[in-house]
């Protein structure tokens, strides 16, 4: 869990939201998805996912100004088939458009076994945790993936050749918090090269990223300007693959989302794919409760006392950052307030 934060630099949660709902709203997102959005990315800090979180807002409020996200989208759901949906997120705010999708295949989940849905023209969706997250927490499997613009490549290649494509999936266990797993296909997301660039970091590890060379490099502004470098070699490029096939090509897609310059990621255009699964439907809930509960003892105890499962650990976090405050670092603190400033809406002290 992390260390408690210098007070100087903590913000309460409430009120962290509340404000970033107003800057919302300052560029013409009505009240409603405005909540939704400042509350999923609070939620993404609250958990420690600070790469993701608020410190998304800036970059977001620059897609809005521009109209590179629409600010009044309305998402949409066309169904193919019982248990395939095709949701068109009308170029929204990805929180807006992702939460919509995982909701109306929840709501189909609830009397069928599994449901897939593939989204389209939505904003970044941030951390893909909260949404997997959610959905574990009413009693489902749930996997997403997103397409991301091209920001990986492996040492030697002249520039990004894919999206570091991140996945998640999580489920419910009984008695516990969810198990969540949520990762990019990089080594570290690029969020974290940005946010070393941000708070004025000198180097990051040779193994992050590339530079506009093609060769590993410890500069992070170079490491912005080259291509982040794929977990396990060729394993983490064919992981991108998988997504490419499912956020992609199983919805007709053929030009890849458009490059993001400075914080990755922060295509306005990408697509994504979700996947349902009730396991009251499949094998039954107490079944299912007494599978996992068997594998996930085994793994734990084989630990030994420190053991965590994913998303344990994210889940101390947000209950010690929903009491304590949210942690922020002095570059982000800045951002914001210049934000704040920017916008009308000056940060509270």
């Amino acid at each position: 869990m992390p260390a408690s934060p210098d007070a100087a630099n903590t913000l309460d949660s409430g009120t962290l939201q509340a404000w970033s709902t107003r800057v919302l709203m300052g560029f013409r997102v009505a009240e409603e998805p405005a909540a939704l959005t400042a509350g999923l990315l609070l939620r993404t800090s609250l958990r420690g996912i600070d790469t993701h979180g608020i410190a998304r807002l800036p970059g977001y409020v620059d897609k809005l100004a521009s109209g590179e996200v629409n600010a009044r989208a309305v998402p949409r759901i066309d169904a193919d088939a019982a248990s395939w949906l095709r949701c068109d997120g009308d170029g929204g705010l990805g929180q807006v458009v992702a939460s919509f999708a995982l909701e109306q295949a929840m709501a189909l989940a609830r009397h069928q076994p599994l449901v897939a849905c593939h989204i389209r023209a939505t904003g970044h969706l941030a951390a893909l945790a909260v949404y997997v997250a959610a959905a574990a927490e009413q009693g489902f499997f749930a996997f997403l993936c997103q397409r991301t613009p091209p920001v990986m490549a492996l040492p030697g290649a002249s520039g990004p050749v894919i999206g570091n494509n991140p996945l998640a999936f999580a489920l419910p266990l009984a008695g516990r918090a969810p198990l969540v797993f949520d990762m990019a296909n990089s080594v570290v997301a690029r969020g974290n090269v940005a946010q070393a660039v941000r708070e004025g970091q000198d180097t990051v590890p040779p193994e992050w990223a590339l530079g506009p060379d093609g060769q590993p490099t410890t500069d992070p502004v170079l490491a912005l300007q080259g291509a982040m470098q794929p977990i396990a070699g060729h394993k983490g490029l064919g992981l991108a693959m998988l997504v490419e096939c499912l956020a992609a090509s199983m919805g007709g897609i053929a030009s890849p989302p458009d490059a993001a310059a400075g914080t990755a990621g922060s295509a306005a255009n990408a697509s994504a794919f979700a996947l349902v699964i009730n396991p009251a439907l499949t094998i039954g809930r107490e079944a299912f409760d007494a599978s996992v509960r068997a594998w996930m003892e085994t793994y734990i105890a084989a630990g030994g006392p420190d053991a965590r499962y994913p998303g344990q650990r994210q889940a101390e976090c947000e209950r010690q950052r929903s009491r304590d405050g949210v942690p922020l670092p002095a570059g982000l603190l800045a951002e914001l307030r210049t934000l704040g400033e920017r916008t009308g809406c000056p940060l509270p002290a």
